[in-house]
């Protein structure tokens, strides 16, 4: 009877298992990139079109968006999960259908800053602040009626201050103002202008999985304060505070009373 090598057997499951967790490796690991390689990545497509019911702004492409060239592309971000679970679209669609958006349910993504980072700690804020007038002329030129910031810290460099909320914001953005880029976005209060002449302002969490203060069943509830803010603006409807604070979390914000 031939003998077994004992180690030449322990050898290779060592070796399988490894494999294994090699295939398991979270995206972002199989898609380590030199600075030069993440240099030559190019922006991700951008759908711009006015009339899109909300228009949502990250901030820019992570090394597995940026590869993919798709928005929201690591598979552990909630965003695509997000708009299926709170109705904001009827089924759920992976990041590669993501062009289905635009097609078919009247939305779209942009980002703040083009550039393709492994952690959003690698743009600077003088870069973020730098993109602002640039994000400003896509809205102007294509007015949306909602504009959502996905992650406060965008929402934070676009306005130029750090004492904001989540939620629907007290300001909207004025879509027929001329642009000045010295004097930021030309926003203005909810009183003081027609609603067809504005875009509702609204800040979510970032659904990246790295956002550990916000858990997902807690990012589900801004998606679905989203989808009524929406609706709303698709059907010229006022806004009731009231039932907007049963949908999610309350903040300082007069839409969301404490």
């Amino acid at each position: 009877m031939p003998r077994v090598n004992k180690d030449s057997k322990a050898t290779k499951r060592t070796s399988a298992k490894r494999t294994a967790i090699a295939g398991q490796a979270s995206p972002a690991r199989r898609h380590q990139l030199t600075a030069q390689e993440l240099q030559q990545l190019a922006p991700i497509p951008e759908t711009l079109r006015p009339g899109l019911d909300v228009l949502f702004v990250g901030i820019n492409p992570g090394v597995v968006s940026g590869v993919k060239q798709l928005h929201f592309g690591n598979p552990q971000n909630f965003f695509w999960p997000g708009l299926f679970q709170s109705g904001l679209i009827p089924e759920a669609i992976q990041p590669e259908d993501g062009h289905r958006l635009a097609a078919e349910w009247n939305m779209s993504i942009v980002n703040l800053v083009q550039r393709t980072t492994p952690s959003t700690s690698d743009l600077s804020r003088q870069e973020m602040r730098d993109a602002v007038p640039e994000l400003c002329r896509k809205i102007s030129a294509n007015p949306p009626r909602v504009i959502c910031f996905v992650g406060k810290g965008i929402y934070e460099i676009f306005v130029g201050s750090s004492k904001i909320t989540l939620g629907l914001q007290d300001s909207v953005y004025d879509l027929d103002a001329p642009l000045n880029a010295s004097l930021g976005p030309p926003l203005c209060q909810h009183d003081s202008i027609d609603q067809s002449s504005a875009a509702y302002l609204f800040v979510m969490p970032s659904t990246s999985g790295r956002t550990a203060a916000y858990q997902n069943p807690v990012k589900l509830q801004y998606f679905q304060q989203l989808k009524y803010v929406r609706d709303c603006a698709t059907s010229a409807s006022t806004i009731d505070d009231e039932h907007l604070n049963t949908l999610g979390p309350q903040t300082r914000s007069k839409y969301f009373q404490t």
